[in-house]
């Protein structure tokens, strides 16, 4: 029951963002509020439990990407600076805005994982040094620089100007962070 539960809240995320209620979500799962509050006592013990469930999946999906044999050094680091939560990769800034916003408390969940979770980045990076694939930097400016934009597109609400998935915006951030301003074919 509880997973079907949060298969619904991922999708009324996706659609209404975390503005929805809990009868919009007992409706969508087909279950009474009392069956619904019996399995989250409260919106907010749901909405913790979204991003518990989804900081989980995002460690996973960093050991994968660093173990994986067929991608190189800059593609791993490309796609672990990249790593959205399945559930949350079309979701737009707007959704992101309004979690930090409104769920402060679950958004420190967000805000300590990234901000502690570099260890994978970390040996990309070390490993790409000694193999002359990337300069030697410091790890914690490319953090403060990463984190910050983040939560710079988060707060101005990029999407609502350009429609921008968190995807997308990270995309666009990982491009000019690895591949800079300087157009090479020049």
């Amino acid at each position: 029951m509880q997973e079907r539960i949060l298969q619904c809240a991922y999708h009324e995320i996706e659609t209404k963002g975390v503005r929805f209620t809990m009868s919009d979500l007992a409706r969508r799962a087909g279950v009474s509020t009392k069956t619904l509050y019996a399995s989250f006592p409260s919106k907010e013990a749901l909405i913790t439990k979204v991003i518990e469930e989804n900081i989980e999946d995002l460690r996973k999906a960093e050991d994968q990407i660093l173990h994986d044999p067929d991608l190189d050094l800059v593609e791993k680091m490309r796609q672990l600076l990249a790593l959205v939560p399945n559930n949350f990769s079309r979701t737009d800034l707007r959704v992101w805005y309004e979690l930090k916003r409104y769920y402060p408390e679950q958004w420190k969940l967000i805000d300590a994982f990234n901000q502690q979770e570099w260890e994978h980045v970390r040996i990309i990076l070390e490993q790409g040094v000694e193999e002359g694939v990337f300069r030697r930097i410091q790890l914690p400016i490319l953090i403060q620089i990463y984190t910050g934009t983040l939560n710079q597109l988060i707060d101005q609400q990029l999407a609502n100007q350009h429609h921008v998935t968190i995807g997308e915006a990270l995309d666009a951030v990982i491009d000019i962070l690895l591949g800079g301003i300087v157009d090479s074919s020049k």
